[in-house]
């Protein structure tokens, strides 16, 4: 064995509540997570002892050093094992960049696995996900794939057992947003401050929605606390969410955005709707996306 292929998918988050920051500088989460088909491809060859990564897609002009999540997680997994093994990762970048669908986190999951498999280190999928917490708080869900509830800075996770099938469309701002500049709005709009532990609005509402399949219930409980201080960035998307929020069953902003999730109520009402999009709005990008799906796994092996 010389090359591994692993994909990993993107995520929206279904309901993103956020609590004060804590001392440390991290917000509290509570969240509920759904991985969607929009998939990183990652090709992970076989080197006696360096870790590099080239990018294409949406991520020619990303950093390829130690700031690359996904050489971070090759050299975690290394260390975590003792291993002296190095890996020239290929990344084939389909997500938005700073989209707010993790697509640098999927990079990350995509390469555990792929360099799991490729230095035969048989890691167990909790060694995986402890490692993954210790790369991003995204990255463990990207790994799991799915519906998930999430707390904490929201790697720490509970799968969520669910017969739901949504179809989205998808709809990048052609700005992206600084995830940490979206926080600091939300506390400069909050009047927050530092404390040693916060309380955050739970979403125990939309897990049982989504345990009882209620889909207009589903669709009544998408929240997310981030979208008002990204908008106050960006008043050009909150000008894009209300000209699309009526378009589906709802509309919501994935993470700390720019990228706008309107929820459909059938594939075919989906793909209609993301041809009209794309004709409304040609500075957007726009693409359809279905979900749950599964987390990161290994594609081929050579």
């Amino acid at each position: 064995m010389h090359k591994v292929f692993a994909t990993a998918p993107g995520k929206v988050n279904l309901a993103l509540r956020v609590g004060p920051p804590r001392t440390d500088s991290f917000h509290p989460l509570d969240t509920v997570f759904e991985a969607v088909d929009v998939y990183e491809s990652v090709s992970a060859t076989f080197d006696r002892s360096e870790i590099s990564v080239t990018m294409s897609g949406k991520g020619q002009d990303l950093p390829t050093d130690e700031q690359n999540l996904a050489v971070k997680a090759a050299m975690a997994l290394r260390a975590s094992f003792g291993g002296s093994d190095g890996v020239h990762l290929e990344i084939d970048k389909r997500i938005p960049v700073a989209g707010g669908m993790a697509g640098g986190s999927a990079d990350a999951a995509a390469t555990l696995v792929a360099c799991n498999e490729l230095w035969e280190l048989e890691a167990s999928a909790d060694e995986l996900l402890e490692i993954a917490a210790s790369i991003g708080s995204d990255v463990p869900f990207a790994l799991m794939g799915g519906l998930a509830h999430g707390v904490g800075r929201g790697e720490r996770l509970v799968p969520i057992n669910a017969d739901v099938h949504h179809y989205w469309v998808m709809i990048t701002a052609a700005d992206g947003l600084s995830t940490p500049a979206v926080f600091g709005e939300f506390d400069q709009i909050m009047g927050y401050r530092p404390v040693p532990e916060a309380l955050v609005p739970d979403t125990r509402d939309l897990q049982r929605a989504l345990a009882a399949g209620n889909a207009s219930e589903i669709a009544s409980l998408l929240i997310n606390d981030l979208e008002e201080p990204a908008f106050s960035l960006r008043p050009g998307l909150r000008a894009l969410y209300k000209a699309v929020k009526s378009r589906g069953m709802a509309a919501i902003l994935s993470g700390s955005g720019p990228t706008v999730a309107v929820l459909a109520e059938s594939k075919g009402a989906a793909d209609q709707l993301a041809k009209e999009l794309a004709t409304e709005h040609p500075d957007a990008g726009i693409f359809r996306a279905n979900g749950p799906v599964a987390g990161a796994r290994v594609t081929e092996v050579i």
